[in-house]
């Protein structure tokens, strides 16, 4: 476990046997992991902890992605982290605000869900890249709010040999650090400044962020977080490779190889259940409900009503996502029919059409209840050609046809010039989030709030970014219910459940007819 070195701070709260094992196990809030966890637990609760630990993460991606502001970002990560793996700081225990039971067991769960996640993580080279980044990134967002005075005891706990330089050595170089620095000798006298070898300051050096004198780069005290998070990375990278090479030992383990592979393609897509947030809808409906739809879904959809006709895999993401969002096989035969209106019906029977939506509901070939496909589904496999509809927008339409689409949805200038920025740049999940937060995101935060007990005006609930979408059908349930519970609440408040962002239905009417 840890070593038993510990702050007077974190020891001056110790009253009870609660107090004392919270003490031996974690003084600190911040952890460097260096000790496996040697505790039982429970498949459940495996599972349980690494998934909370995984949306962190996830999250500490995708919020780096999507703002450069470092304090929305900060707020974006908080928002996950106070859900998923709170972690109480050793000040609120001293102040009553957090039992030591409770903040052991947030200490405790940290602490194992990391290394549930080394196991999944250390099988390759991307996986360890990635885990690493996404683990600096949670690591040094914690370390950066918590108190100066716990920052210092925990250096000194683990023990990463930075000691301050001398007052003899900093007057010896006070010209270049006042220079390096771009400070005053008066500012100098109240900075500290650490010596370190400068391959463990890299970044800083490519920066010009310190000064450089016979091997060693000397650092201020506002950049002591670089040097910190970067002996994390160090020691978080050697120890991956000490466990893949140890992994193939556990592989014995029939319990435990599912779940670690499982977790291992997550990083890049989960699962999601549909949940007919609009419930069992008709044939009829399905026009209707375009303006809650997905771009790739909106797409299909449009190019259906044009064409009259759709080929295979437009067919099958399309049909899928409708069985997804409540459309019942026989409502299902009925809407393909009628979008095939130039056909007769011996020629749609003969190209076997009826037999496909059949098959996608699990009544004819294989008899597999097929689901809808996600987003990592759609952006990898079956490649759009000529004359082809499905795909994903984000990463198959040229430039000129996404910027089209996107100004179709009303987001504005500069908030379509930042949705194309994140596709281009790969990211084509968040892209699709970033549209639904500019044209969905305040009918949804209102309905959060609505559901929170909150009003639509903004008091109670969540706010800021959604959830990255992963799913076509999550998009759909998200627009659908947000939109859903508004209109309710104006229905209940007599229209007067805040009038801002959320469109009435004959204005979404409109604008769905212009769409088309």
């Amino acid at each position: 476990m840890l070593k038993q070195q510990v702050s007077t701070s974190a020891a001056s709260y110790v009253q009870t046997a609660a107090d004392k094992r919270l003490l031996s196990a974690y003084p600190f809030s911040l952890n460097f992991y260096t000790d496996p966890p040697p505790y039982e637990l429970t498949l459940n609760e495996f599972e349980t902890y690494a998934l909370a630990r995984l949306k962190v993460l996830k999250t500490c991606e995708t919020a780096r992605i999507r703002s450069k502001d470092a304090k929305k970002i900060d707020e974006h990560i908080e928002s996950v982290v106070s859900k998923e793996l709170p972690l109480a700081r050793n000040s609120q225990l001293k102040g009553g605000r957090v039992k030591a039971k409770e903040a052991y067991d947030q200490r405790r769960k940290d602490h194992i869900s990391h290394f549930i996640l080394r196991l999944a993580y250390c099988q390759t080279e991307d996986l360890r890249q990635w885990f690493i980044k996404q683990e600096v990134a949670l690591f040094d967002y914690r370390f950066r709010i918590e108190e100066s005075a716990e920052q210092e005891a925990f250096l000194r706990h683990i023990d990463l040999g930075l000691a301050p330089i001398t007052p003899e050595e900093k007057q010896t170089l006070s010209i270049p650090l006042q220079q390096t620095h771009g400070i005053t000798p008066e500012e100098l006298k109240h900075q500290t400044f650490y010596r370190a070898p400068f391959e463990q300051v890299l970044d800083l050096v490519a920066s010009r962020r310190v000064l450089l004198r016979n091997g060693y780069a000397y650092v201020s005290q506002k950049d002591q977080p670089t040097l910190v998070s970067n002996a994390f990375r160090h020691k978080l990278k050697e120890s991956l490779e000490l466990t893949a090479k140890a992994l193939p030992r556990m592989d014995e383990d029939d319990r435990l190889t599912p779940i670690l592979h499982s977790l291992s393609k997550q990083y890049v897509s989960k699962e999601y259940d549909p949940t007919k947030s609009a419930g069992e809808i008709r044939h009829d409906d399905v026009d209707s409900l375009e303006s809650h739809f997905p771009p790739c879904m909106r797409n299909l959809h449009q190019h259906l009503r044009a064409d009259a006709h759709l080929k295979y895999f437009g067919r099958v993401q399309f049909g899928l996502f409708l069985k997804g969002i409540g459309l019942p096989l026989e409502e299902a035969l009925v809407y393909w029919r009628k979008a095939f209106h130039r056909l007769t019906d011996d020629e749609f029977q003969k190209k076997s059409y009826a037999y496909g939506v059949r098959y996608n509901y699990g009544v004819e070939g294989k008899r597999t209840n097929w689901t809808p496909y996600s987003c990592m589904k759609i952006i990898t496999s079956n490649q759009p050609s000529a004359g082809d509809h499905h795909g994903c927008p984000f990463k198959h339409f040229s430039p000129d046809n996404l910027r089209d689409l996107v100004g179709r949805y009303g987001c504005g200038d500069s908030g379509a010039s930042e949705v194309l920025r994140i596709a281009k740049a790969g990211h084509y999940q968040v892209a699709c989030t970033r549209l639904f937060e500019l044209t969905r995101g305040e009918v949804h935060k209102q309905a959060n709030r609505i559901a929170a007990g909150g009003d639509a005006e903004g008091a109670g609930g969540g706010g800021g970014m959604v959830e990255t979408i992963e799913h076509p059908n999550q998009f759909f349930d998200m627009s659908f219910k947000g939109q859903d519970s508004w209109a309710g609440r104006r229905r209940r408040d007599g229209g007067n459940a805040g009038s801002q962002g959320g469109p009435d239905q004959s204005t979404q009417a409109s604008s769905m007819e212009v769409d088309r």
